[in-house]
């Protein structure tokens, strides 16, 4: 779910309202729902991993190996059961993880009811995939001016984390690495270097704590610490 959340961009729309419109390009909700259907009915048999992949217009979530017992994705989503790994489910829903046994798909579905493109959900004997979609696929990808004029002509909006736009109202352009910097001290102020880090290195595999540091210093326009300095942390300007 970190991965999640640092890869999820989100749009800014400044139009002269006294509050911010910030658009997820991905739902949460949906996003948990299928991560944690991954732990519930993948297959531990198999010799392969849960993966989460972004493109452009969509993230991909897949879990090893399909529904069993004959099961088909139309019983489903009707409700019925065939657990693969029962007591992980009920582990699962014990902690409070789940909420309720075979209602994760519909869930995922219920999220992108007012959505023009719904989530694609495949199903075979190797795999089962999930499909969402990027909300703002079109506005930062296909049609930028869109995002422009959403703006009130202005590019003031930008993408939280500087992906495709500026950041904090335009403030400056970041690169990838510095992006992601932001983004996850935006979502987790107060924030330590090691903290940072735990989260960024699955992104950024040659990260370390110096690095984190020169480069929180290089965006001090943008980045402050606040606090003593064993009990401190990072947060965003305002």
């Amino acid at each position: 779910m970190n991965y999640f959340d640092i890869c999820n961009e989100v749009r800014v729309i400044i139009n002269g309202k006294p509050t911010r419109t910030e658009i997820p390009s991905y739902s949460d909700k949906a996003a948990r729902e299928a991560i944690l259907n991954c732990y519930c009915h993948r297959d531990y048999s198999r010799n392969s991993n849960i993966k989460i992949e972004f493109f452009d217009d969509r993230c991909e979530i897949m879990s090893p190996g399909g529904f069993c017992s004959g099961l088909t994705l139309e019983e489903a989503l009707n409700g019925e059961q065939s657990f693969r790994n029962e007591y992980v489910v009920k582990l699962l829903y014990r902690l409070g993880y789940i909420e309720n046994y075979a209602s994760g798909l519909n869930r995922i579905l219920k999220e992108y009811e007012n959505d023009e493109i719904k989530p694609k959900l495949e199903d075979n004997i190797t795999n089962f995939k999930v499909i969402l979609s990027n909300r703002n696929y079109d506005a930062l990808y296909l049609n930028p001016q869109k995002h422009i004029e959403d703006n009130n002509g202005t590019v003031n909006g930008g993408v939280n984390g500087g992906v495709n736009g500026g950041v904090n109202g335009g403030i400056k352009e970041l690169n990838k690495r510095d992006a992601n910097i932001y983004r996850i001290i935006s979502r987790n102020p107060g924030l330590r270097t090691t903290q940072i880090l735990e989260i960024a290195k699955p992104l950024d595999p040659t990260l370390n704590i110096n690095i984190i540091q020169k480069r929180i210093k290089q965006m001090s326009d943008l980045i402050e610490f606040v606090g003593a300095s064993k009990t401190g942390g990072y947060y965003i300007r305002r």
